[in-house]
């Protein structure tokens, strides 16, 4: 799998307020997201970094119990794995914002991908989006949970300058609620399938079809990412602006090496220079002074 992404503050903005995750959480597994967060968690924590960390933690732990395995790996346990990892990244955010019936603290908006050999599962919430380009035309696979927002760009294509559009409310973000009903869907990805995450700094001010367009012209994942970002910085966007490209879905992507699997190979090497110095430890009395034999 080519996987290339790319962030931008945008004209206005002092600091970043998105977050993206791409990582391969087993041979046939790879996990991408991207979240838009407003608010902090805790001591400065950006609300985006920790939604997707949590997600991301959530699944790599049920990966080390097997989640993943031949046996399980039907799409309706693969849903509900997803789901569940959402519905556990609301709840923290939740309970660490400080949010309740009459006061928001914190939240975000995020859209994730789980591919799965040939499956692909998408969680959504917010304004964030996700998108697939099949056969040369391109669908949006989510739909923003906005109100009292400006109409979009559409899917005209233009070479002018886009107004930089105001945000709407969300009526659902993570984080902002003790439950939510996420959107999730399930779809069989096909060779030659690309698949493109933002956030509403980019799609905000690049049209569907100039997104489309960029990717079938574009000669690699790393050349769409900057074009597009490329082009939402000339329009003016006042938002954080983040890309997700990946291509060649069907590749599996090798696994990334987690910290809890670093922490059980420093474990291990730690035991073996134990046992290694005992082992010196006995050969030196044994030489110095023998075996004692009654």
């Amino acid at each position: 799998m080519e996987v290339a992404v790319g962030s931008d503050l945008g004209i206005w903005q002092k600091q970043q307020s998105d977050a993206y995750l791409s990582e391969s959480l087993a041979p046939n597994v790879t996990l991408l997201g991207v979240a838009d967060g407003f608010g902090v968690i805790g001591r400065g924590t950006p609300t985006a970094h920790l939604a997707l960390a949590t997600v991301r933690d959530f699944l790599r732990r049920r990966q080390r119990r097997g989640a993943f395995g031949a046996r399980l790996s039907t799409p309706s346990h693969l849903r509900s794995l997803l789901l569940a990892a959402l519905d556990h990244a609301n709840a923290r955010l939740f309970a660490q914002s400080g949010s309740h019936e009459d006061f928001v603290g914190s939240g975000a908006s995020l859209t994730t991908v789980m591919v799965v050999g040939h499956h692909a599962f998408v969680a959504h919430v917010g304004d964030s989006r996700a998108y697939l380009l099949r056969l040369g035309r391109l669908e949006t696979l989510t739909t923003d949970d906005e109100i009292f927002a400006e109409p979009g760009l559409g899917n005209t294509k233009t070479t002018i300058p886009a107004k930089p559009l105001m945000r709407g409310l969300l009526w659902r973000s993570l984080g902002t609620q003790p439950k939510l009903e996420v959107s999730i869907f399930h779809y069989e990805l096909l060779a030659g399938d690309q698949l493109v995450l933002c956030t509403d700094g980019i799609h905000r001010c690049v049209a569907a079809d100039e997104i489309g367009d960029t990717l079938d012209n574009a000669e690699s994942a790393a050349d769409a990412v900057g074009h597009l970002l490329g082009v939402a910085k000339q329009r003016g966007t006042i938002d954080n602006a983040t890309l997700i490209v990946g291509r060649e879905l069907l590749i599996p992507a090798h696994p990334a090496v987690s910290s809890g699997t670093r922490l059980d190979r420093l474990r291990a090497a730690i035991a073996l220079l134990m046992l290694a110095v005992v082992a010196v430890s006995f050969a030196v009395y044994v030489y110095r002074f023998g075996f004692i034999t009654h």
